[in-house]
This record gives C-alpha cells, structure tokens and sequence, in this order.
C-alpha cells in the first residue's frame, strides 16, 4: 500500500481503535451509513457488465469476483499486493500488482491468467486500458504498453512525483496519471498520445486521486481530502465539480463497459465498514451499495465492473 493511502488508513485505524477503548465497540451496521440510500442488491445487466472485481491487501491478500452482489470466486494465488483494477470491453480483466511489479490479466470472471506483463522494476498501483492498449500508475513513473506489448513500450515520468496514484485513457486514446506531490498536493498530467512530456491540467478543487473518462470524453475524479472528499466531474478536462459526496474514503472510479453506470470504491470507517457504489451516469443516482466480502480491515484497494463470458 503506497505511502499516501497507508497513511490516511492508519490514521483511521488509530483513531476507531482508540474509540474502542474510550467509547466501546459499536455495532458493525453498513446500514446506517449517513447520507446514503442503502440498496444491497446489484442487478446484472448484459449490456453493461455482469462481473464486479476488486482486490485487499490488509488482513487479506486476494482478488473477489462478484455476480448479482455475491462473491463468487476467490483469488489467492499469485499475488503480492494486488492494487487497481480495470476491465475491458472485451471482458478482460487487469489487476496491478504493486509489490510484484506485475499486471496480471484474466479472461471474464477472472477465470483463467492469461498473461502477465513486466511492468520494467515499476510497482503498478492502477492500471486503465483502451482497444487493447495499457497503461499504469507507478509510485514515480507511468508506463504504457501498446497492443501486444508484454513490456513498457514506454516509461513517462514528471519530476514533482512523490507517488502516482491514478491512471485513465480518454475515449482519444490519450494518457492521464494523478499523483501526490511535494507539499501535500495533488496533480493530473495529461500525455498525449501516450508519449512526450506530460502538461499539467491543474485540476482541482480538491486533491484527485482514482480517474475516469465517461464516453463523451469527461473527466470524473475521486478526492478524499478530509475536507473535499467525492466524486468531481469536469467538462472535459475544466470546470470541475462536486456531484458526490457522503463517501468516508473513495478512492478509485470506473464505467461499465457502456458509460451507463459507473463504481465508486469507498475505504470506509470502523463503524460502518467498507462499500463499493454504482451511480447511474446520467443522474449520478445510486443503484447499487456492495458491501460483502469487505471491511474495514479489508477494504476494496479498486473497483471495476466486467461484460460476461467471452
């Protein structure tokens, strides 16, 4: 768990432990989280994907594969610290393995490894693709894979990074990485074409962290900034806002395969445990609220929603 996250979840960790010694352990009630409409179930739609996938790196290390808001599989082989995670439209789905230096890509329902690829010695903390093309968030870099590439075809850095923390593509094929740097701020570097010099977008408010483009090439982005903390949305890449809030902890972001919906993976508090969310596009309305298999001592590292079988 990289050096921004860790922190925030220790800080949390100390101050619920702490309440249980000063207040007593209050009841776990995923329920009851304030602001938030509760619906526990996740109705598969083929259109826009049947599987959810996210990973835990805390108490456990592993990958869940949900349907119709159940796990139904585990993954435990393998992995080292499992991080972001993205599906394809093809159904493919790609999980960054931080600590192994790896992304791992499976078929839908992550039912059998396909490949790996060598991310060249950078520790991936997300990952995003577009037709077939990869690319991932690095603590200092963001690496880029072309179609068929097993290996970084190429290594793109800025030299303010102290940590990256998101990646997407836009629906131009073009590269965008979000990443702390010195004095507590958070910025997005846009590389066009996945190569050259990244040009800072100077995004705000807030400090952005998990991105995503919708279909028609609009930047959604999470912060967790204790004072800002949600879901902003830009116009493009400019004029961002607050659609969401009421989360604990969000931290990464992704739409279904066609931009109807998209996933919110929230760390949670003690009290209330850990969630992923599925918001309509159009209304940014909840539709679904997931919270089995997670808690907060196993919170989703990602999130991301899946087509079914190839």
């Amino acid at each position: 768990m990289h050096t921004r996250r860790l922190a925030l979840r220790n800080a949390a960790l100390g101050a619920s432990l702490a309440c249980l010694v000063a207040c007593g352990a209050p009841g776990f009630n995923p329920t009851a989280a304030p602001g938030v409409t509760t619906l526990d179930s996740l109705a598969p739609d083929a259109k826009t994907g049947t599987y959810l996938y996210t990973c835990q790196t805390m108490s456990l290390i592993d990958c869940l594969v949900y349907q119709n808001n159940k796990v139904t599989a585990t993954l435990k082989k393998g992995f080292k610290r499992p991080a972001g995670v993205v599906a394809g439209a093809d159904g493919l789905l790609y999980i960054a393995d931080e600590n192994a230096k790896t992304i791992l890509v499976y078929s839908a329902g992550a039912k059998k490894l396909m490949r790996k690829l060598d991310n060249g010695g950078n520790a991936p903390v997300d990952v995003a693709v577009y037709k077939d093309e990869v690319v991932a968030a690095n603590q200092k870099s963001l690496t880029f894979f072309k179609k068929g590439a097993t290996k970084p075809t190429a290594t793109l850095k800025d030299s303010r990074m102290t940590q990256g923390t998101g990646v997407a593509f836009d629906p131009s094929g073009n590269c965008y990485l979000s990443f702390a740097s010195s004095g507590s701020s958070a910025r997005v570097d846009e590389f066009k074409g996945c190569k050259g010099k990244g040009q800072d977008l100077n995004i705000g408010p807030a400090l952005p962290y998990g991105l995503a483009f919708d279909g028609s090439g609009n930047l959604y982005y999470t912060s967790y900034a204790s004072s800002a903390n949600g879901v902003y949305k830009c116009a493009g890449v400019k004029s961002c806002k607050l659609i969401l809030s009421d989360f604990y902890e969000p931290q990464y972001l992704n739409f279904t395969a066609n931009f109807t919906d998209f996933w919110v993976s929230d760390l949670g508090n003690y009290q209330y445990g850990a969630f992923m969310y599925e918001f309509s596009t159009a209304k940014a309305k909840q539709i679904a609220k997931v919270a089995n298999g997670l808690s907060f001592f196993n919170p989703p590292t990602g999130v991301a929603p899946g087509p079914g079988s190839l």
